[in-house]
């Protein structure tokens, strides 16, 4: 019964509490950069709030300011203004980046021009590209939709408001006129 190999539950030492872990040093980080930030923009309220300060009013030679008549209060004219409807306007090209003159239409000499239709979502950027009227050039056709694939527009608007449209867009390929220009497309 009094085996000392056996240890009865009282005699059993007492496990040590696990190790606390530490915070991370980014949540301090994180912290300091929140409390950073509030501050700024407590400090950038304040500033708009300030009031307006009123210059010192002059003294004149005795010692005693001026009396200033405040001057007369003029009621507030509001303007009359006619409801106007919102304007409206098709899709057009911002940034354009001009296609690049296809190597084998420079060889072959090719020139042409490429109408394109254009579906533009309301937040300005192309959709579906189709060929309205081809240039009788694949390769000339497929640098135009490429190019016109990476362009934005602003958006068309109906009422106000912006809404997808669909805009057309040519472009032209010409080579150079024997100046040693190198060809252009627009």
């Amino acid at each position: 019964m009094n085996d000392p190999l056996q240890q009865r539950p009282h005699d059993v030492p007492p496990t040590e509490p696990p190790p606390r872990k530490g915070s991370s040093p980014l949540i301090w980080i994180l912290i300091l950069v929140a409390l950073v930030a509030l501050g700024w923009y407590v400090l950038n309220q304040r500033s708009a709030e300030s009031p307006a300060t009123v210059p010192p009013a002059p003294v004149i030679g005795d010692g005693t300011a001026p009396v200033v008549e405040p001057e007369p209060t003029r009621p507030a004219v509001t303007p009359t203004t006619r409801p106007t409807a919102p304007a409206d306007r098709e899709a057009r090209p911002l940034t354009q980046q001009p296609p690049v003159y296809p190597p084998a239409a420079v060889r072959t000499r090719e020139e042409g021009t490429v109408t394109l239709l254009v579906q533009v979502d309301a937040e300005g950027r192309p959709g579906e590209i189709t060929v309205e009227t081809r240039s009788r050039s694949r390769d000339l056709d497929r640098a135009a939709i490429d190019a016109v694939r990476g362009w934005t527009f602003e958006p068309a608007l109906r009422n106000g408001v912006a809404a997808a449209s669909a805009v057309r867009v040519p472009v032209d390929f010409k080579l150079d006129d024997g100046s040693g220009t190198p060809p252009r497309a627009r």
